[in-house]
C-alpha cells in the first residue's frame, strides 16, 4: 500500500448509613492549598455502597495483581532482554526489532489494526505513520506487551503458545508448553516452563513479521533461530554479519559468565532474556486498584456506576463483562467467537481466519479468539483480532449490538474506514469477502449462549469511563515508560537500535 480484599476500605459500617454521610473525619484542620482551596471530602455515594458490596460477595482485592513472582526490570537478564528487544540486529533483514510492533510508548503495541513488519517504508517510523511499501501482510492485530507476564496459560490470539499438565506414568503432574514447533497438545521440549521466552522464539522466524528474505539456507524455525544467535555471537555462519558487535560482553555481564560466545549466545539465552524484559513491563498501578486499596475518590462517579455495571450479571441490570475479564488480568484466558468484523487477508482461503479453529478444530473454537486483558486497555487499540475497532465506545457497542456494530463497520467502508487505510488507495483489497466471512461468524454467535447486555447510550459511557480506570498512570506518560527503553547513554551493541524517526498516536 504505498500510501497511505477490602483490606485498608476501613469503616465497613458505612454501609449501613445514609448514602450522603462522610466516608471518613479529619482529625485535623485540613491545609490550606497554594491557591487556597480547601480539601474536598467526597461523600459515600449510592455507586460505592452497591460497588463495595460487590467488592465483598466477589472477593475483588484478591484480584490485585501480584508481582513477587516476576522478573525486574533492573535485573542484569532484564536489561540484556531489554536491549535485544529494541535491536534490529534480530530481524533477519536487519530491519525490524521486536520493539517496531511492541512499543511501551504505545501502549506496548503499535497503534494499528495491522501491523507492519518487514515491509515498512522507513523501518525507524512506527506507530500510526509506520507505511508498508506493498500490502498488508500479517492476518491479526499486535497485542500488548504490558503484563504479558501474569498470563499463566496461553499466547498469541489463538493460544497456540499454550501451558498446560501432563501426567507421567508415575501420577507424577509437570507443567509443559506446546509451540507450533512441536504442535497442539505436544510439549516443546526446548521452550521448558517459560512462557512468555517461548513466545518470543517465534516472530523472529515470520518471513513477513522480523525475518524477512534472509537466511536463505535456513531449513526450519530452528535454524532460523541458530543463525541469529550466531550473528550476535559473531561466529558460524553469523561471522562478521555485523559492523559492530559487543553483544558477547553483553551476555557475560547478563549472566555473570566468562563462557565463549558458542557456549553463552544462544538462542536459548536470547529468548531467555527476551522472555524476563517483557514479563518485567508491569503496570498495574490503576485509580481501580487504588479504590480497592481504600481512595473512595480514586474513582468518578461515572466509573463507579460503570464498575457496577462490569461486575454485576445481566440479570441483575449489569453487563456481565466479569464472566470473561475477570480475575488479576481482567481476562479468563479463554476463547470465545465475538463476531469482531473479520478483514483482512486472513489465515485460510476466502480471506478467513477461523481463530482457535485452526489449531484445535472443535466447533466451539470456530472464529473463537483469546480473550484479552483489560489492564491499560485504553491504550491498546485498535481492538480485537483485526483490529476493527478504534475506540472503546465502538467495541461496547459491538458487545450491546453486534449485528448492529458490524453493519455500521462495513457501512463506514470497512478497512477503508479505518485510520490506517482512509489514504490508501488499495484499501478494498482487505474487504475481499470480509462482510460475508463476518457474517458467518456472527450466525454462529446467534446459536451460541451470548446474550447482549442491553445497556444504553448512558450505561455504556459509564462502561468506557470504568475501563479508562484500569489505566497505569505511567503507562500513559511517554517519559514514565521510557524506564523500559534503553537509555541514550547507554551503550548499543550493534548500532542497530530502533532510532525512531516518528512514533507515537500520528505525531512526528
Amino acid at each position: 500500500m504505498k500510501l497511505k480484599n477490602i483490606s485498608n476500605l476501613g469503616v465497613l459500617a458505612l454501609l449501613s448509613l445514609s448514602s450522603y454521610h462522610l466516608c471518613a473525619k479529619s482529625t485535623h484542620q485540613p491545609k490550606k492549598l497554594p491557591n487556597n482551596k480547601k480539601h474536598v471530602v467526597k461523600i459515600q455515594t449510592e455507586a460505592d455502597i452497591r460497588l463495595q458490596e460487590i467488592i465483598i460477595q466477589q472477593n475483588l482485592t484478591a484480584s490485585i495483581p501480584d508481582l513477587s513472582n516476576l522478573p525486574r526490570l533492573n535485573h542484569p537478564v532484564s536489561q540484556l532482554g531489554m536491549k535485544l528487544f529494541f535491536s534490529k540486529a534480530l530481524g533477519g533483514e536487519k530491519t525490524v526489532a521486536c520493539a517496531s510492533c511492541h512499543h511501551p510508548r504505545i501502549g506496548g503495541a503499535d497503534g494499528l489494526s495491522f501491523p507492519i513488519g518487514t515491509n515498512a517504508v522507513d523501518p525507524d517510523i512506527i506507530g500510526p505513520l509506520r507505511l508498508t511499501s506493498e500490502t498488508i501482510n500479517i492476518p491479526r492485530n499486535s497485542p500488548t506487551i504490558f503484563n504479558v507476564g501474569l498470563s499463566n496459560s496461553s499466547l498469541f490470539w489463538d493460544g497456540r503458545v499454550e501451558r498446560f499438565t501432563i501426567t507421567d506414568s508415575q501420577g507424577n503432574e509437570q507443567e509443559v508448553i506446546s509451540t507450533p514447533d512441536s504442535g497442539f497438545g505436544v510439549p516443546d521440549l526446548d521452550v521448558g516452563n517459560d512462557l512468555v521466552g517461548a513466545l518470543s522464539r517465534f516472530p523472529v522466524t515470520s518471513v513477513e513479521e522480523m525475518r524477512g528474505a534472509a537466511f536463505e539456507n535456513a531449513f526450519n524455525n530452528q535454524s532460523v533461530r541458530e543463525h541469529l544467535a550466531e550473528r550476535l555471537g559473531n561466529y558460524g555462519s553469523g561471522n562478521g554479519d555485523l559492523e559492530k558487535n559487543n553483544w558477547l560482553n553483553e551476555f557475560r555481564r547478563a549472566f555473570n559468565s566468562t563462557d565463549n560466545a558458542e557456549s553463552l549466545i544462544t538462542f536459548d539465552s536470547i529468548a531467555l532474556a527476551l522472555g524476563q524484559y517483557q514479563s518485567s513491563v508491569n503496570l498495574i498501578n490503576s485509580p481501580w486498584s487504588a479504590y480497592l486499596k481504600g481512595d473512595f475518590n480514586a474513582l468518578s462517579q461515572a466509573q463507579k456506576r460503570g464498575a457496577n455495571l462490569f461486575f454485576s450479571q445481566i440479570s441483575d441490570g449489569g453487563a456481565g463483562c466479569v464472566n470473561c475479564h475477570g480475575g488479576t488480568r481482567f481476562s479468563n484466558d479463554g476463547f470465545f467467537n465475538l463476531a469482531f468484523p473479520q478483514f483482512g487477508i486472513g489465515t485460510g482461503d476466502q480471506n478467513i481466519d477461523h481463530g482457535r479453529f485452526d489449531i484445535d478444530p472443535q466447533q466451539r473454537n470456530m472464529f473463537a479468539f483469546k480473550v484479552p486483558s483489560l489492564l491499560n486497555v485504553e491504550l491498546t487499540g485498535p481492538y480485537g483480532h483485526s483490529g476493527a475497532y478504534e475506540t472503546l465506545e465502538e467495541v461496547v457497542a459491538h458487545y450491546v449490538n453486534p449485528a448492529d456494530a458490524i453493519n455500521n463497520f462495513f457501512s463506514k467502508g470497512g478497512a477503508c474506514g479505518l485510520s490506517q487505510f482512509k489514504n490508501d488507495a488499495s484499501c478494498e483489497i482487505l474487504n475481499n469477502n470480509a462482510q460475508n466471512n463476518s457474517l458467518q461468524a456472527l450466525a454462529l454467535l446467534q446459536l451460541s449462549p451470548f446474550v447482549a447486555p442491553p445497556l444504553d447510550v448512558s450505561q455504556q459511557d459509564d462502561l468506557v469511563q470504568f475501563l479508562k480506570a484500569l489505566t497505569d498512570k505511567c503507562a500513559k506518560d511517554h517519559r514514565c515508560v521510557r524506564k523500559f527503553e534503553p537509555s541514550k547513554l547507554s551503550q548499543d551493541p550493534d548500532e542497530l537500535r530502533l532510532n525512531l524517526q516518528m512514533i507515537i498516536r500520528g505525531k512526528a
